[in-house]
């Protein structure tokens, strides 16, 4: 009877441990899933973080590639606009300048004409005021006294000759060699013959009188009118030839280096 009662308690408590074991188990089986599907949805969560953080971040760079030409294009269009705003001020500007170069070109025919008479005007005013001014360097005496001198020295000489010997007489009054006025240097003491043979007294005379009127004299008031303003060069044959350095002249002149007529220049 004790053995029965032993054997039933060793059966119930085989049957405790073993239903004990089972929910145990069972218990553990249920954590198990419990943490597997834990497990399982934070993967889960995990993979759809990463596939919305791929889907995010896809986007984004796709985003930003795109923006990237969209702004390259606009800042293109936005530089083609610029430039052709540009090219069309240039043309504005180009068109202007055309306008204003054809209106200048027009326009001044009158004014060229006006600055061209203003010009000759002036030039002739300059020419008149030189011409009194050259005529101002020589007094009527120094034109009688001239005048009257070549009548003597080259009366029969051509005008070239004439002119020679009133070049002559103011080369030496330019000199610091000899005096510095007219009278001075044709009354220099042996220099000029018909200033002490009284042949230029009488050439005078007849200056004085009115009678100093034939061609040959008026050559030689032109060429002591020309001599007194100036004149350095003779024409010979069409060509010049210069007479600025002549100091002397004579029918016979030793070391003459210039032969005009029938005088000899040196």
């Amino acid at each position: 009877m004790k053995f029965r009662k032993l054997l039933l308690c060793m059966l119930a408590g085989i049957f405790l441990a073993g239903f004990a074991n089972i929910y145990t188990y069972a218990a553990e089986e249920d954590q198990n899933v419990t943490v597997n599907t834990d497990t399982t949805d934070k993967t889960a969560d995990t993979q759809n973080d990463a596939a919305n953080t791929n889907i995010v971040t896809v986007p984004d760079s796709t985003t930003e590639d795109l923006q990237k030409p969209a702004d390259a294009a606009g800042t293109a269009n936005a530089d083609t606009a610029k430039e052709e705003t540009a090219a069309a001020d240039n043309t504005t500007v180009k068109e202007q300048e055309t306008k204003t170069a054809d209106t200048t070109k027009k326009a001044p025919v009158k004014t060229k004409a006006k600055k061209a008479k203003a010009a000759k005007t002036a030039k002739a005013k300059v020419t008149k005021k030189a011409t009194v001014k050259a005529a101002a360097k020589y007094s009527k005496a120094d034109l009688r006294l001239l005048s009257a001198l070549i009548y003597c020295e080259a009366g029969g000489e051509a005008y070239n000759g004439k002119l020679a010997v009133g070049i002559v007489v103011m080369n030496r009054v330019r000199v610091s060699a000899f005096p510095d006025s007219v009278k001075s240097v044709i009354y220099q003491r042996y220099q000029f013959g018909p200033a002490t043979n009284g042949s230029l007294n009488r050439a005078l005379a007849e200056y004085d009188n009115g009678k100093f009127n034939s061609q040959n004299e008026k050559a030689c008031v032109r060429a002591a009118k020309e001599a007194l303003s100036g004149a350095r060069n003779i024409t010979i044959g069409g060509k010049t030839k210069k007479f600025g350095s002549y100091l002397y002249f004579s029918g016979r002149l030793r070391g003459y280096t210039y032969r005009l007529g029938h005088h000899q220049f040196k």
